[in-house]
């Protein structure tokens, strides 16, 4: 006879269906039993507190609403809520390099990702917890600099990096190796070259001695102001200055950010681009530009077309007075890009093709009358 008994057999199920439950949640949807929603309202439990050693507030929370003399549809929202964020500084903690995602013991801190509803739509992800990690021992604190899309990379990644380096000077920066260029040349910008002593490479989860976790949001639709105010003062002005001797910026230019080299490319750009440039716009392929090149186009800007996409995450470098017009697909409207508009006093416009991915005829004659 050859196999399991039943006995065993039904016995293993039974410790397969509990490992799988306490790791991931029943299927009735509830979070895993190993994941700490807030680490401050977790921090009385004595197994969590002796894991704090500081709280550090990196934003406080406030109410936002923006005055806009546009008739908008309600898709189009000019009013968030930001609740406060803070640093934690971690002892014994373990992280992964290429997701931020900590974690002690086998309990997941779900700021350190903003929450694991975010990281259900990253695809195809091991459970990181489950990885074999490595120790780093080294005295200095450590923060992950994880490499994100372009856009949460920016608004989301970049700023909490700059928030733990002026809350522990010294901090390490863990990234993963093979990082993409605008990681490493968005940190060169923002920190100086000499910041490349602070990084440290790794390819598997790290346990280390003091960890910083910035806490990140759930929904991050919308960047909190004080985040805008970080970014434009901390790294714009290595780069170009927030204004000229003559009080505004330098030579105004027309741009268009194009998605022609990108999978997701509307149907019709290459039209679009040609009557464009009839009008005095420069077509901007951002991912041929270095991060300070795409921070100095665009801080020159007196009106940026774009369709949807992370090349519009550079508007943060814009100037007032500037001009957006945003084209959306007909079927996937997000207005992230609407509120950095707001955010940051611009004339925000957008049009919306008829015809799905396509840009037609009517939404091309709509980006012109919004640029004439």
């Amino acid at each position: 006879m050859t196999g399991l008994s039943e006995t065993a057999a039904k016995r293993r199920k039974q410790l397969l269906r509990f490992i799988s439950r306490d790791l991931l949640g029943p299927i009735a949807g509830k979070m895993p039993k190993s994941c700490v929603e807030s680490l401050e309202k977790a921090s009385f439990h004595a197994d969590i507190n002796r894991h704090i050693l500081d709280i550090v507030p990196m934003t406080q929370a406030r109410i936002v609403r923006h005055e806009v003399a546009a008739k908008l549809p309600p898709f189009i929202r000019t009013e968030a809520v930001f609740g406060k964020r803070n640093l934690y500084l971690l002892r014994n903690a373990t992280v992964s390099p290429h997701s931020g995602m900590a974690w002690i013991g086998n309990r997941v801190l779900e700021e350190s990702v903003g929450s694991l509803r975010r990281i259900m739509d990253w695809g195809d992800v091991q459970h990181e917890p489950l990885l074999p990690a490595s120790e780093l021992r080294i005295p200095e604190p450590v923060v992950v600099c994880h490499p994100a899309s372009y856009y949460h990379w920016l608004l989301e990644v970049l700023p909490n990096v700059l928030f733990a380096v002026a809350a522990f000077p010294g901090v390490k920066i863990v990234l993963p190796e093979n990082c993409p260029r605008y990681v490493l040349e968005g940190l060169a910008t923002a920190l100086g070259p000499g910041a490349k002593r602070d990084f440290v490479f790794c390819s598997n989860p790290i346990r280390v001695e003091r960890l910083v976790v910035p806490q990140y949001h759930a929904q991050p639709e919308f960047t909190d102001p004080q985040v805008l105010e970080l970014l434009r003062s901390a790294v714009k002005t290595r780069v170009a200055p927030l204004q000229g001797t003559d009080g505004a910026p330098g030579s105004a230019t027309r741009i268009y950010v194009s998605r022609g080299k990108s999978r997701r490319r509307l149907r019709g750009e290459a039209e679009l681009e040609e009557r464009l440039r009839e009008v005095g716009f420069s077509i901007l392929h951002c991912e041929e530009l270095s991060f300070a090149d795409q921070v100095r186009a665009f801080h020159t800007a007196e009106i940026v077309v774009g369709s949807h996409g992370a090349g519009l995450s550079n508007l943060v470098w814009c100037e007032p007075p500037c001009r957006v017009v945003e084209i959306f697909p007909k079927n996937y409207i997000l207005d992230c890009f609407a509120w950095l508009g707001f955010s940051l006093g611009f004339d925000y416009r957008h049009v919306i093709c008829d015809t799905g991915h396509e840009i037609d005829e009517r939404a091309m004659d709509a980006v012109l009358d919004a640029v004439r």
